[in-house]
């Protein structure tokens, strides 16, 4: 009998920690994100600085996609999931060529380890995986991917037509503190993203 009652607290306790994992990754993503956002406005020459004044001849107006990070009304957890990691995806993709100032490490770590965590918390059937069959990928999911490559394509040339300068990473830092701002948003309507 003792076999018994003990089989089911082992049910249960399994059993809470799945349901509450979902709650737990977007509280965690929730966090991570942030972070790298607070990390980001520490990048600037003074902390919190909107942008470095020393850069201002080399700034360049980007068109922030909106609708990247746009879903509908009814827009599900493992939607914003996608988003976030696909965005992430694009973020770490910056960090692949050309010099990269070493003030930025502790951000690109950051960055590395959100993309680690969604192998545990991720919707496993829509991220990491390079070749996705294009009848698994809805409307909104591919305008997302076509809008976010097209953007961060944009910033890599920013770096490469800059001669990846501490003024073109400026660029960037400014672009990204736009997108984390966005991200945050759509995180934020997770249920239980700030518990």
């Amino acid at each position: 009998m003792e076999l018994n009652g003990s089989l089911w607290l082992c049910v249960v306790v399994c059993l809470s920690q799945a349901w509450s994992m979902p709650t737990k990754c977007a509280r965690y993503q929730w966090f991570l994100v942030e972070k790298s956002l607070d990390i980001l406005e520490n990048l600037g020459k003074r902390k919190g600085e909107g942008f470095n004044a020393d850069c201002i001849k080399d700034n360049v107006v980007t068109a922030f996609p909106e609708d990247a990070f746009l879903l509908a009304d009814d827009g599900q957890e493992e939607d914003i999931q996608v988003m976030v990691y696909e965005t992430l995806q694009s973020i770490q993709s910056l960090f692949e060529k050309g010099r990269k100032p070493k003030k930025w490490d502790e951000f690109r770590g950051i960055v590395h380890r959100q993309l680690q965590e969604f192998k545990t918390c991720g919707p496993k059937h829509r991220l990491g995986s390079e070749t996705i069959d294009p009848e698994d990928i809805n409307s909104s999911d591919a305008n997302r991917r076509t809008l976010l490559k097209a953007y961060f394509e944009k910033m890599k040339n920013i770096l490469k037509e800059k001669n990846y300068r501490p003024c073109a990473w400026e660029v960037i830092r400014k672009e990204l503190r736009l997108t984390f701002y966005a991200l945050l948003d759509n995180i934020d309507s997770l249920p239980g993203a700030r518990s």
